[in-house]
């Protein structure tokens, strides 16, 4: 069983709050290194936290990207800006 603590989820809300601020992939790469993740899979889910997005829709099933070229396709989706939106 996964568990966090305390701290996890006050860290956890530090980085969306930081990266609702980013406006270009610079300043998201800035706060994933000072909170120093480096993994692209972790650092789709935390795009995809700060969108308030649960679940990924229309993904290819017949051949699944690279962690980072899903990493790639959540940054445009971020900038991209329409999730805004709906939240």
């Amino acid at each position: 069983m996964l568990s966090f603590t305390v701290d996890d989820v006050k860290t956890i809300g530090q980085i969306k709050e930081l990266l609702l601020g980013c406006s270009d992939e610079e300043s998201i790469n800035d706060v994933f290194n000072r909170f120093d993740i480096n993994d692209f899979p972790l650092k789709s889910v935390l795009l995809r936290h700060s969108m308030q997005v649960e679940e990924v829709f229309d993904a290819p099933t017949d051949q699944l990207p690279t962690d980072e070229a899903e990493y790639r396709e959540e940054l445009r989706l971020f900038f991209d800006g329409k999730w805004k939106e709906l939240i």
